[in-house]
């Protein structure tokens, strides 16, 4: 009996043994495949992002920086960049104290990019005053491939304030930016796509308080999808060739609401030969008649007028399921002019110089 529970013992013992042997070794390879895996993924985010930097390089952006630091293992890949600028071909640039990319080792080309350094954008054409943009939080999403093509991007930011040097600045409480995916030209879809998706909350500047409405615009968004590429060269000559060859601006939903007045619109827009922007929208408009009263008291019609329009709003409006007068009329931007119906309403600018 004694030698069985020896021998027992042993045999025991010896399964115990290899056991922890089995164990070490494979946490040995497991150590060993993380640290593979990590530098591996390490790799192609460097890769692609030094392969970005390459398109834009042969696209006339000029491109300098400090090193770049790989760092975070094992849970993250962390790229780091000091001093960041990029000056364009046409001579404007941009420029940040530090850039930080951050990305899971499984997905290493889907990064999220923390923005909420001080950027500055100058060598603006016509002598424009520099641009600052700040913000207390901002942070980018970006999807790369290892070719260095972005295919989408989202940009959220907190408290934004952007400001020209010796101007009042322009804030936005929240602002969610989405860009993409890109979808190429194909036998079916002869026109490459591209989705444009913003939201903002609370835009304000001093200037919109001289305006009927004041200010803030309390929200704007717009759903979007441009067709057509725009080639990689100025930005001038780009929309020549983007508009010549059929490119244009679907817009799914745009609205807008500011003070009294709340508007949807949704169209087709485009830019004319002095690139201005040209189009139709459908749009429906609330509270019309609110504003009307507004610019009878700042003034800008006079009592008369206003009656007249306040008449003609009667006939082309119903009234809504929220009790609210609404009328429905095309937005027209022709020959850089923006009318409502029959009414003009102010000058449009280039989009370019």
């Amino acid at each position: 009996m004694p030698v069985d529970t020896d021998k027992n013992s042993r045999q025991s013992s010896s399964i115990a043994k290899k056991l922890i042997s089995s164990g070490l070794v494979l946490c040995v390879l497991f150590i060993c495949f993380s640290v593979a895996f990590w530098f591996w993924a390490a790799n192609q985010m460097e890769t692609s992002l030094n392969r970005w930097s390459e398109k834009q390089r042969s696209r006339g952006f000029e491109i300098s920086h400090g090193p770049l630091s790989i760092s975070g293992f094992p849970f993250l890949v962390r790229a780091e960049l000091e001093e960041p600028r990029i000056k364009s071909p046409e001579g404007w640039y941009w420029q940040t104290s530090r850039l930080s990319a951050e990305a899971t080792p499984w997905s290493p080309l889907s990064m999220e990019v923390d923005l909420s350094a001080k950027h500055i954008i100058d060598g603006l054409p016509n002598n424009h005053p520099a641009i600052t943009i700040e913000s207390d939080r901002a942070k980018s999403t970006a999807q790369l491939t290892l070719e260095g093509e972005l295919l989408n991007a989202r940009l959220q930011a907190d408290k934004l304030v952007v400001t020209r040097e010796s101007h009042h600045p322009l804030t936005v409480t929240t602002l969610d930016t989405t860009l993409g995916p890109l979808k190429p030209a194909s036998a079916t879809t002869p026109l490459q796509e591209f989705n444009i998706l913003i939201k903002a909350q609370d835009i304000n500047h001093p200037e919109l308080d001289k305006t009927p409405l004041k200010g803030p615009i309390t929200q704007l968004n717009l759903d979007g999808t441009l067709y057509g590429a725009v080639p990689k060269t100025k930005l001038k000559k780009a929309l020549h060739i983007w508009r010549d060859t059929g490119g244009f601006l679907s817009l799914h939903d745009m609205s807008l609401r500011w003070g009294p007045l709340l508007m949807d619109a949704r169209g087709k827009i485009t830019v004319d030969n002095l690139l201005r922007p040209s189009g139709n929208l459908d749009s429906r408009i609330e509270g019309a008649g609110a504003v009307v009263k507004k610019l009878e008291k700042t003034g800008l019609i006079n009592k008369g007028q206003s009656f007249g329009i306040k008449l003609s709003l009667a006939a082309l409006g119903k009234t809504n399921e929220r009790g609210r007068h609404e009328i429905n009329v095309p937005l027209i931007m022709k020959d850089g002019w923006l009318s409502i119906g029959p009414v003009t309403l102010l000058r449009l600018p280039p989009i370019a110089q």
